[in-house]
């Protein structure tokens, strides 16, 4: 069995629905931000929503937990339906990839990092942040790091485009705004901050190649010594990730060690 075919038949067997098919963290982040809102759309409770969305006046106040319920809250419909796209289409594929505990927690960080970015250069102490866009652009960011060839196809630009470019591009239009307009009802910071936690998160933990390779060229240009790449490892044997493939239609993705979730990882960025 192939990883191609792994990608498209593993979860068959499940029953029909719409979140049916989506891994645990990512089906329930979409149900619980469209729950929250239904809930302030609904009963449109005043009081809570000062008590959960983030602001640098209510951290002053000591309502620490802010930095994470704002990532729950939305300002209107427009702003809940871009970040729940995001995170169905792409949400999937980076949990399966770094499995469902690190997924949590790279969502959470990318959110936290974020808002503190956002406080950080708040013009306005009594200004709001809602959203899970730093957690989302934190997702973007993890997918383009894992699989930075993946052709993206965006519905108002149709025509592929690499996912590395894309999200690089993105971080960089941010970056310029969050310099740029600093009063703007937009958190151009925090989706900076939540891009770069994501980012991070994957190139430490799972890949710890980007950064040391910046790192190596300029010590060895301080050096003045030629830098000699390292090789790239050589592909998976198709036997080991077929094992890796039973392995997980036998126990779950959630079987597989830190070296077998690598080896996968590799496998995956032949197609």
């Amino acid at each position: 069995m192939s990883y191609r075919a792994y990608q498209s038949n593993a979860f068959s067997s499940r029953p029909p629905g719409f979140l049916a098919h989506l891994p645990p963290v990512t089906a329930w982040m979409i149900k619980v931000n469209v729950a929250v809102f239904l809930v302030f759309l609904l009963l449109r409770p005043g009081g809570l929503y000062g008590l959960l969305a983030l602001s640098l006046d209510g951290i002053r106040r000591g309502f620490l937990w802010q930095p994470f319920t704002y990532l729950f809250l939305h300002a209107n419909l427009t702003h809940l339906l871009f970040n729940m796209f995001t995170l169905y289409f792409l949400g999937p594929e980076t949990e399966r990839a770094m499995g469902s505990k690190h997924f949590l927690a790279m969502y959470l960080l990318s959110g936290l990092l974020g808002g503190l970015g956002w406080l950080w250069l708040s013009p306005d102490a009594y200004a709001h942040c809602v959203g899970a866009s730093a957690a989302i652009y934190g997702i973007l960011a993890a997918f383009a790091t894992l699989y930075p060839r993946r052709p993206l196809m965006l519905i108002f630009f149709p025509v592929p485009i690499m996912a590395w470019k894309f999200v690089a591009g993105l971080a960089a239009v941010e970056f310029i705004l969050a310099r740029a307009d600093q009063a703007s009802h937009i958190a151009h910071v925090a989706h900076f901050a939540g891009a770069f936690a994501g980012f991070l998160y994957i190139d430490q933990l799972f890949e710890s190649t980007l950064l040391r390779k910046l790192w190596a060229r300029a010590r060895d240009y301080v050096a003045q010594r030629p830098h000699t790449p390292r090789a790239a490892p050589p592909p998976p044997d198709q036997a080991e990730v077929d094992r890796i493939l039973d392995k997980i239609s036998a126990q779950g993705i959630q079987s597989l060690t830190k070296a077998e979730r690598q080896t996968l990882h590799r496998a995956s960025r032949t197609f």
